[in-house]
């Protein structure tokens, strides 16, 4: 059965400077009243995760600890777009943090709700051309949980999914728009 928001009860039961959390009264196709709960980026502005791509073709993750899953994980550099800010300024800025690398270059690849049950807003892919860098030469954020990095083909990070060392959503689907874009440019 589907749920409509009741706009008039739409209000976060919490806010966090990163997440808001809902729980809204809401109506049902019937007629009945009911309620849901999902979240949302604070002030709904969304989020980005940045696909790092060096002129031969490496692509630079990633490892950060990721607390609700207890455990290290694999992924694109990632953050919130800040107030004033558009999608690839955030990747621009998040990709800079992480790992201390400046893009060459910023290109749009789209948008998608990863989780269109819980999460009301967009996450932004973004393709990041960076120069040939080394790993020695990244500043790593460490209070952000970030412990290593590392360059990989397209071939090792196709690997690296079958072989579950790749796990997070959010990385998973922003490969897929990565993938496209190159398939729809040739490549």
């Amino acid at each position: 059965m589907n749920t409509r928001p009741d706009p008039e009860n739409q209000s976060p039961v919490y806010e966090t400077p990163w997440w808001d959390f809902y729980y809204d009264t809401t109506v049902k196709d019937d007629g009945s009243c009911g309620n849901y709960a999902w979240i949302r980026t604070h002030g709904g502005r969304g989020a980005i995760m940045v696909i790092p791509v060096t002129p031969s073709g490496r692509l630079l993750l990633i490892r950060v600890h990721r607390y609700p899953a207890q455990k290290f994980m694999w992924e694109f550099p990632a953050g919130l777009v800040d107030p004033g800010e558009n999608p690839e300024a955030a990747s621009l800025r998040e990709l800079k943090e992480e790992t201390g690398v400046d893009a060459i270059s910023a290109t749009y690849l789209g948008a998608q709700t990863p989780i269109s049950g819980l999460v009301g807003d967009k996450f932004h892919s973004i393709l990041a051309e960076i120069p040939e860098v080394k790993l020695d030469d990244l500043v790593l954020q460490s209070e952000e949980g970030i412990v290593e990095a590392k360059l990989v083909s397209r071939t090792e990070i196709a690997s690296m999914i079958v072989n579950q060392e790749i796990e997070d959503g959010v990385t998973l689907y922003s490969l897929a728009r990565y993938w496209a874009y190159l398939e729809a440019e040739g490549n």
